[in-house]
């Protein structure tokens, strides 16, 4: 079975009707000033741009903690943690500039053969396993490069990737810190910036609404909140915790285990744990879980008696959530199955909110 982490740094989200505001500006050295540097809320499609005077505002901030990044080319990109509401209503950023980046531009040439081959297998891993080629794209291909070797294959990108996503409606601004892949894992990590994209016309609209709908519905963001608000049945899911024994020794048969020989039974309120008074929920949650979620249909189902998407999620450390869904710590849940197939052309931005148009 594939497995897939991937490695997605979550802001701390709290939402609410009040606002809040974030001026400053950018600069190198602190006296050069920086125009048209990016300063956004990572993971979301909360951003700006330096003006002509290195000065920028960031508004609409909701309450909550938030890593702030600032990024431009030829500079490391600076995350601050954030509170809002907090003591600091201006920040003055200091970019240092980036030896390794202009230089290390490859430019492809047509009888790179080899080099194709290994982008299509990165774009595999990195976009995901079904998405569609041409409506998510990577513009800025020619700066990824890639080393192999017998037991591992890697990435590294030398400027943030450019990935436009005409299936769900985003420009996505990535920074990426690495990605590997070897025969039993996909990982990445990284930075994120979403920018909506303007549509064409009213269908295209409509489109992108149905697309994200569809993105959301059975995602790990959508079961981590209707675990946290005790509404999993109600939700579509199907869930049951599964004896470590049984984690690599699954047999086709049946998933609703009636005898519970590989279950182990569990109330939802027995895996919520405590609330913090920023928002952050704690679950109590030690051992494997096995998933379906039923208002979808796959053609080839692990299970006969349920021929939906199947996921398992293995706990591999404190599992903390905000009340929209939002993992705290990605490395604190492995996923293998459906969810685990997933790749940046799935992405939400972490605003995402279902309810809203």
């Amino acid at each position: 079975m594939r497995l897939l982490t991937l490695l997605f740094l979550a802001p701390f989200f709290i939402f609410a009707q009040q606002k809040f505001q974030l001026t400053g500006s950018v600069t190198e050295k602190g006296t050069t000033i920086i125009p048209g540097a990016s300063i956004f809320i990572e993971g979301t499609t909360m951003g700006t741009q330096s003006d002509a005077t290195g000065h920028y505002v960031l508004k609409n901030i909701p309450p909550g903690r938030h890593r702030l990044v600032a990024s431009m080319v030829g500079y490391v990109p600076k995350l601050v943690l954030m509170d809002f509401p907090g003591k600091i209503t201006e920040l003055n950023i200091n970019l240092e500039e980036d030896n390794k980046t202009l230089d290390e531009v490859r430019v492809v040439g047509s009888q790179d053969k080899l080099w194709e081959k290994q982008f299509r297998e990165f774009e595999k891993g990195f976009l995901g396993e079904s998405y569609h080629r041409k409506e998510v794209l990577i513009t800025n291909k020619e700066v990824v490069d890639f080393t192999e070797s017998s037991d591992a294959f890697s990435a590294k990108a030398s400027q943030p990737l450019q990935i436009i996503n005409k299936s769900l409606g985003y420009k996505v601004t990535y920074f990426m810190d690495n990605f590997e892949k070897t025969n039993s894992l996909t990982s990445f990590k990284g930075l994120a910036s979403f920018e909506k994209l303007v549509p064409e016309d009213a269908k295209q609209e409509r489109k992108w609404k149905r697309n994200r709908e569809e993105a959301y519905e059975g995602s790990l963001k959508h079961f981590l909140k209707a675990l946290g608000d005790n509404r999993i049945e109600e939700e579509g899911f199907n869930a049951y915790l599964l004896k470590p024994e049984y984690l690599n020794n699954l047999r086709r048969g049946l998933f609703f285990d009636r005898n519970n020989e590989r279950h182990v039974a569990f109330k939802t309120t027995e895996l919520i744990g405590i609330t913090t008074p920023d928002g952050l929920t704690m679950l109590n949650w030690k051992i494997p879980m096995e998933i379906v979620y039923n208002r979808k249909r796959v053609t080839r189902p692990i299970f006969m008696d349920a021929p939906y998407p199947y996921t398992i999620l293995i706990p591999r450390g404190p599992i903390q959530i905000t009340s929209a869904g939002d993992l705290m710590n990605p490395y604190s849940i492995e996923m293998r199955g459906e969810m685990g197939k997933i790749g940046m052309a799935d992405l939400l931005p972490l605003d995402f909110d279902i309810s809203q148009p």
